[in-house]
């Protein structure tokens, strides 16, 4: 098995990131290898085996997580998740899960035989081996695509010039049988499709397994997770702000200290908690002098938090249509729009799209904070009629209809 050690190692090391070489190395290179090692194992297909990963194997959450529990506890499948980090694999044995690391030859034979393999982010999340034509593999993703794929920018030089060289399957279209969608409609079916240069003929839109989880919750559950969040008891309201993964990979929250102090006052006294939630990639920020702000562990559960939330605040994340199912307010603070279309862009114009107000800078967004209660009102309807359009369901049985769809059979 390949160490983990020699992996963090080169992580480590930033500034061979900088380097395009790393790039061909981590994109061509290392997938050329694994195709071909691959081949030598024969792919005698395992009708009830599912194997499973998330986010390069560096965590357990997701679309993939809820699927993979479920499961677990309600079918007779031989199901695998396969992990790249040391403390996942640790945390996942624990929970008496079985998982594979990443890096060995174990876990290219279980993938040569899988039945089925359902990924969040593509082949990343297990193993960019040569997948068998007997293999059904399903991209459950994470979100609808509001800002540009990276497949749509810098990269394509890479996988369309040295992927055909190397005659590496690397694309989406080129491995992927199905893609998971929530929208209604077909208008967004065809964004997602050319997000991912896929034929809208691989997508399903059968809702995302994740989201399962915001649906028959009671408020004994919900106390309960805010314990788990050390949420006080005094605390009335809960604010959550999650924004999208900006390119420098650094959470910047875009408050001066004098307006910080603005916000932190105006909680205290409504008893209200700012919780923060940086993006898995985003460093962490120190809001140590604020006591009714604190940034929650990046690695947090986002379906945990939605349902201790009383308001969601993001700006081009998809986050807002998953809350938009518990039918509570949803503000908007794209303060880098002007540079954030410049440098990635949108795939749609944030207004019509947007599920309540749009604030562009620390004023709008305390004052629309303060006034929240009767701003919403004017948006309830919009909000609706935004949730119904980019969730074709809302029911919470997005995962029956998945296995219902597969014929992949549970209790």
């Amino acid at each position: 098995m390949i160490s983990n050690f020699i992996y963090k190692l080169i992580q480590n090391i930033s500034f061979i990131k900088k380097y395009r070489f790393y790039e061909f190395c981590k994109s061509i290179i290392f997938p050329f290898f694994i195709q071909n090692i691959s081949k030598l194992y024969k792919d005698d297909i395992d009708e009830k085996l599912i194997v499973m990963g998330d986010f390069g194997g560096c965590r357990f959450a997701d679309n993939t997580k809820y699927l993979f529990k479920f499961l677990n506890e309600r079918s007779d499948y031989k199901l695998v998740w396969v992990a790249k980090l040391k403390e996942v694999l640790t945390e996942m044995k624990k929970e008496g899960y079985n998982v594979v690391p990443v890096f060995s030859l174990k876990t290219i034979r279980l993938l040569r035989k899988s039945k089925f393999i359902f990924t969040s982010h593509g082949y990343i999340d297990v193993l960019p081996i040569k997948f068998s034509p007997k293999s059904t593999l399903v991209l459950t993703f994470h979100g609808t695509p509001i800002k540009k794929m990276d497949i749509d920018m810098e990269k394509n030089y890479m996988y369309n010039g040295w992927g055909d060289i190397f005659r590496l399957n690397l694309k989406y279209n080129q491995y992927i049988d199905y893609f998971l969608t929530t929208t209604r409609d077909k208008k967004d079916q065809k964004v997602v499709g050319s997000a991912f240069k896929l034929s809208t003929k691989k997508n399903i839109n059968l809702g995302y397994p994740k989201n399962d989880f915001l649906f028959n919750k009671n408020e004994e559950f919900i106390n309960k997770l805010k314990k788990d969040y050390h949420i006080p008891n005094n605390i009335k309201k809960v604010i959550l702000y999650a924004p999208t993964w900006r390119k420098s990979g650094v959470f910047k929250f875009p408050l001066s200290k004098s307006e910080l102090v603005i916000l932190n006052e105006f909680l205290k006294e409504t008893n209200s908690l700012f919780l923060l939630k940086g993006h898995i990639l985003d460093a962490k920020t120190n809001f140590k002098d604020y006591d009714n702000i604190k940034l929650v562990d990046r690695t947090a559960d986002i379906q945990e938090l939605y349902l201790i939330s009383d308001i969601l605040i993001t700006d081009y994340s998809s986050t807002m249509f998953d809350f938009s199912l518990l039918n509570k307010p949803i503000l908007l603070f794209p303060y880098d729009i002007e540079n954030f279309l410049n440098t990635k862009g949108l795939y749609y114009n944030l207004e019509d799209i947007a599920p309540g107000p749009i604030v562009f800078n620390a004023k709008g967004l305390i004052d629309t904070i303060r006034n929240m209660d009767i701003i919403d009102k004017e948006y309830e309807e919009k909000r609706k009629k935004i949730r119904d359009r980019f969730n074709k369901y809302n029911d919470g049985k997005s995962i029956e209809r998945i296995l219902n769809f597969f014929k992949i059979k549970y209790n």
